[in-house]
Parts: C-alpha cells; sequence; structure tokens
C-alpha cells in the first residue's frame, strides 16, 4: 500500500497558511500554464488506486510543469478514511509549491464530512488560492493573474460551485431535473465581477471559468458543430456520454457573454467525454478524467494543459495522457476554435 496506507493510519497537519494567498503571474515568456485536474473520485478503502493517482498528478506537474493546478471536483467518493485522503490530496498538492484551486463536484459531499469541513481544510493550505465565503464552504472566487511585468493585472481566473445532484428532500425531487444550477445570486454575482474588473482595469480583462457540472450550452453547442450558420464551430476530442448538466438553464452562459470577458469555461463530471467546442465565440471544455478505476471511464486517464498567452484572447489546449501521447490540440483566439 505504501504511503497512502501510513496516511490513513493519521490525519496529518496541513502546512500553516501563508499571509495571503500567491501571487499569479505570467512567465517571462508571455505564457501561464494550467493543468485541470478533474474526477479523482478517491476512495479511501482502495488505497492501492490512490496511489495510482498520486502517482498520474506527479507526473503530470513534472511532465508540464504548471503555473497553477486546477482541480474541478469529486475529488474524494465515500465515507470512509475520507478526511485522511482529501488530507492526502492537499499535502501532495501543497508539495508541488504550485498555486492550486479546488471547486465541489457533486459527489464531494457524500464523503463523510460537512462542506464547511473540507473547505477549512482546502483554504488552510500554504498554495490554495480558495477563500471562505460567509457560510465557511469555498466561494466563489475571481482570481487575478498578473503581467509578466509589473504590477497590471493581464487576464483573470474564475472558480465557482456548480452545486450537486437534486436530493430527496428538494422541492424539485422527482421532476427530471437531476442536477442542480447556477443560482440567481451567482449569476448576479459574476455579472458584477464582471463590471467591477472592466472598471478597475478600464478595459475588459480576458477570464477563463472552472467548476464541475457543465452547463447546458456544451450539448447545445456539439449538437450545432455541423449547423450552417456555425461555421467557425470546430470540434476537438471526445463525446461518451448525452451529458450530465442540469435540465434547468440559468443564464450563466448568458452571464458569461454579455460579459465579453470569458475566453473558456473548464468543467469535468462526465467521465467519458474530453472534448472542446467553440459556441458563441466562448470555447467549452471539458477535462479528461484524472482518477483510476473507482468508478466508470472508457477514456485513457489523463489531464487537460491550457496555456493562456499575455496580452491576447487566446490560450493553446491538450490532452496529455498517461501514456505520455499528446491528444485533441486545439487552438483559441479571438472567438475561434482552431
Amino acid at each position: 500500500m505504501g504511503k497512502i496506507a501510513a496516511i490513513l493510519a493519521a490525519v496529518l497537519i496541513c502546512t500553516a497558511a501563508a499571509a495571503g494567498a500567491p501571487t499569479l503571474r505570467f512567465g517571462k515568456s508571455g505564457e501561464f500554464k494550467v493543468i485541470q485536474l478533474t474526477d479523482l473520485h478517491l476512495v479511501g478503502e482502495r488505497p492501492d488506486q490512490a496511489e495510482k493517482t498520486f502517482a498520474r498528478i506527479r507526473y503530470i506537474v513534472e511532465a508540464e510543469r504548471p503555473d497553477m493546478i486546477a482541480v474541478t471536483g469529486d475529488v474524494v467518493t465515500g465515507a470512509k478514511y475520507s478526511r485522511e485522503m482529501l488530507r492526502s490530496v492537499l499535502d501532495t498538492l501543497d508539495s508541488f509549491r504550485i498555486p492550486f484551486c479546488i471547486v465541489f463536484g457533486n459527489h464531494d459531499q457524500e464523503m463523510g464530512m460537512t462542506k464547511e469541513e473540507m473547505s477549512e481544510m482546502i483554504t488552510s493550505c500554504k498554495y490554495s488560492l480558495n477563500s471562505l465565503g460567509a457560510d465557511g464552504k469555498l466561494a466563489d472566487i475571481r482570481i487575478p493573474v498578473r503581467c509578466s511585468k509589473g504590477r497590471d493585472d493581464a487576464m483573470e481566473f474564475y472558480f465557482l460551485d456548480s452545486h450537486t445532484s437534486i436530493q430527496a428532500d428538494s422541492p424539485y425531487a422527482g421532476k427530471p431535473i437531476r442536477y442542480e444550477w447556477f443560482d440567481f445570486d451567482q449569476v448576479c454575482w459574476i455579472r458584477s465581477q464582471f463590471a467591477q474588473s472592466a472598471s478597475e482595469h478600464g478595459r475588459v480583462l480576458p477570464s477563463a471559468a472552472f467548476f464541475h457540472i457543465p452547463l447546458p450550452e456544451f450539448i447545445e453547442a456539439w449538437e450545432n458543430t455541423t449547423a450552417q450558420h456555425f461555421t467557425h464551430n470546430n470540434v476537438k476530442g471526445v463525446r461518451g456520454e448525452y451529458g450530465g448538466h442540469s435540465r434547468i438553464n440559468s443564464g450563466m452562459f448568458a452571464a458569461m457573454l454579455e460579459g465579453g470577458s470569458t475566453m473558456g469555461v473548464f468543467c469535468g463530471h462526465d467521465h467519458d467525454s474530453d472534448f472542446i467546442v467553440e459556441h458563441m465565440g466562448i470555447a467549452l471544455a471539458y477535462g479528461r478524467f484524472s482518477g483510476d478505476d473507482t468508478v466508470y471511464h472508457h477514456l485513457m486517464h489523463g489531464t487537460r494543459v491550457i496555456v493562456f498567452k499575455e496580452g491576447e484572447r487566446s490560450f493553446r489546449t491538450w490532452i496529455h495522457e498517461d501514456d505520455g501521447q499528446i491528444s485533441y490540440s486545439a487552438e483559441y483566439s479571438d472567438g475561434i476554435l482552431r
């Protein structure tokens, strides 16, 4: 079982939190690289498979040398040893000395801990970019990335909570909705953040958003790839399942479209999909399933890599698979995906 068995024997203490969150900055090359880990689905009772997942994380970090790690939900599955397993994930991420940000998925609430407890553990880590909301849970957050020189901001990231499955005690239980949706306050919040950012910087900064459950527009975009009026709607990657989005569209995509800031949206949740497609000038992308064989998947384990370009509304992205193969490379520039 290696080090995982030892970790499961006791809860370790997280590295003391820094005075403030780490500052993100474009490198001298004018690029900023993000790796997206999604759907790790670590199970405390299966330490051997957890060790393979941690080896996968170490491999991709060493191979890609990212400037930030984005973890888009469903980190730990199952209640037994959940605290120890989450501690192990956080200690592993902190050990890289690379800023990271985590959003919850629909299964994270099933791990035997409250979201408040999980959030406290996450925000206490030295390299975590997360912050606590007034409710004690991970807050929706806007994170600036500074220019390679000076203190000006060049772009921004948004990390949002896309919530969970419809629960038995929900007033919507029994309706064909399946998953919750971004609520009114969140849509208002991101609109206000776009406006505030434009006011602060005197211009609209390019941005990208990360969350777990995809928007309904993911499937609309896929199904429109051959439509005549979507002439630039190239698609790269696989759609291996219908799509686990909410059946309620609360207007988050419209807010991003009207804000004029968002270049790309990056989600997880659907283990058999990893495509990227352009929709109305915004790239919609799944990450690649990064966990092990604790849940269903038919794609090779891997990680989405995104490289943003300073001073441009552009990025490059690809899937880095476990065997080192690079798949589905794509380039986004000013609303067009190639």
